[in-house]
């Protein structure tokens, strides 16, 4: 089932490549370089799921989750974190702001279908 994906990572790369998997898999995919914009285009788009980078210039992962968790119009979107930084501190971060995944970089095929499987019930 077709579902809208919102990435927000700064770098081109992630995002064209992360966009090309999902397109792959069936899904639409919506991009934003930082939080910031990823916020804004949650707010326009009201994707089924948003894939976010924590380290971002602007506004990084963390702020721009807390920000959509504290928007009725964005809060029921779940957010898989998605990032180089693998630390424990990251991940309980991604936790405690309702980040409900955590995905490393680099990130393979596999492994995003699952999550995303996981989480909208089949990829």
């Amino acid at each position: 089932m077709e579902k809208n994906i919102l990435i927000v990572d700064d770098s081109a790369m992630i995002r064209r490549i992360v966009s090309q998997i999902l397109q792959e898999c069936g899904h639409r995919t919506v991009v934003a370089e930082n939080g910031r914009k990823g916020y804004e285009q949650a707010v326009a788009v009201q994707p089924d799921l948003i894939i976010m980078d924590i380290e971002m210039p602007v506004m990084d992962g963390i702020a721009a989750t807390e920000r959509l968790k504290a928007d009725t119009r964005t809060a029921r979107i779940p957010v898989i974190f998605f990032t180089a930084l693998g630390s424990e501190e990251n991940i309980q971060q991604a936790k405690d702001v309702g980040g409900i995944g955590f995905l490393n970089k680099p990130i393979c095929k596999e492994e995003l279908g699952k999550a995303i499987s996981d989480i909208l019930g089949g990829a």
